[in-house]
């Protein structure tokens, strides 16, 4: 189940992910039974005072070694955020996991120091764009990157257009897919696929699917990264706010009507699921969506037998 990750075939229907670790077993098959194409692990070096150690403490970190576990059944898509980290830093991380066998990486950039604590931003990396150069001279076609995309732009970003320009340059210099931040309007999605083909961006961009699971996290998780909720949402979810499970069912309904409709509309043949680590709503969107069949998690082919294949991979 180790391998690299370069273009979505034309029969496969969807990724699944998660941007936390879930850590129990049970959790993890309960998952598996929606048969994911891979399974996205998140760590992150913890905001403090105190300086990141020279020699990173891997032994130490849960989420890699559980990145190690799953890619023996499942192919695993490892968050690196080069904030607070050296070069050298970054290459022991990368050959650690090359060790691991994981072979796709989700390359960013991080918080910058004021959202970050004491954190400090290396100068060999002021971009994810550096960052994706940094892992191809090192390491060649061993990684398949991935890098973030902004449906509704960076927040950042002076305008749209700038934030569109340096994503293609994220993808000039070896991205190979990429994922995007959660949006609650299908048409931003559309809007933002549209004008990446129109300035040459042809990798596969898969859409990032937040479910919500109360009122709570979600303000919380809007705000923070940025992601306005649109008003025809808010109208929907203030009067049950204080009902968790009517809000996460609505969460599900939102995620399986923006899904559907992209598919239908060929504008994706992917999701990415961001799940807080809570399972039943995906297993329940999933299954919304026709998802879970009775077949094991398939790895994703590895680009050269890509090219091999018979099979048409759609690039909008």
């Amino acid at each position: 189940m180790r391998e690299t990750v370069l273009q979505l075939l034309d029969n496969e229907k969807y990724l699944w992910s998660s941007r936390k670790s879930l850590v129990t077993r049970n959790s993890l098959q309960n998952l598996y039974n929606c048969s994911p194409l891979f399974t996205a692990i998140t760590w992150h070096i913890k905001t403090s005072a105190m300086p990141v150690p020279p020699v990173l403490p891997f032994g130490k970190l849960r989420a890699l070694r559980l990145g190690a576990e799953i890619s023996n059944i499942n192919s695993v898509l490892l968050h690196l955020s080069s904030v607070g980290l050296t070069k050298k830093q970054v290459c022991q991380v990368l050959w650690y996991i090359r060790d691991m066998g994981i072979r796709n990486i989700f390359a960013l950039r991080g918080d910058r120091p004021e959202r970050n604590n004491d954190l400090k931003l290396d100068r060999g990396f002021p971009y994810a764009s550096d960052l994706v150069s940094f892992i191809q001279e090192r390491f060649g076609d061993y990684f398949t990157i991935c890098v973030a995309g902004y449906p509704l732009g960076h927040p950042e970003a002076v305008s749209f257009e700038q934030d569109l320009a340096h994503l293609k340059e994220k993808v000039d210099k070896g991205a190979s897919f990429i994922i995007t931040q959660f949006f609650f309007k299908a048409g931003d999605f559309v809007n933002f696929v549209q004008w990446c083909r129109r300035i040459g961006i042809t990798v596969p961009i898969i859409p990032g699917i937040l479910l919500i699971q109360d009122y709570t996290s979600l303000i919380h998780i809007s705000s923070a990264c940025s992601v306005e909720v649109p008003r025809s949402v808010l109208d929907i979810i203030e009067p049950i706010k204080d009902n968790r499970e009517a809000v996460r069912k609505f969460g599900v309904h939102l995620a399986v009507e923006m899904v559907s409709y992209l598919f239908s509309q060929n504008y994706s043949n992917a999701a990415h699921f961001f799940t807080l680590n809570r399972q039943l709503s995906v297993i329940e969107t999933c299954k919304c969506l026709g998802f879970c069949l009775l077949e094991p998690a398939r790895p994703l082919m590895h680009h050269e037998r890509c090219k091999k294949s018979k099979r048409i991979v759609k690039l909008l």
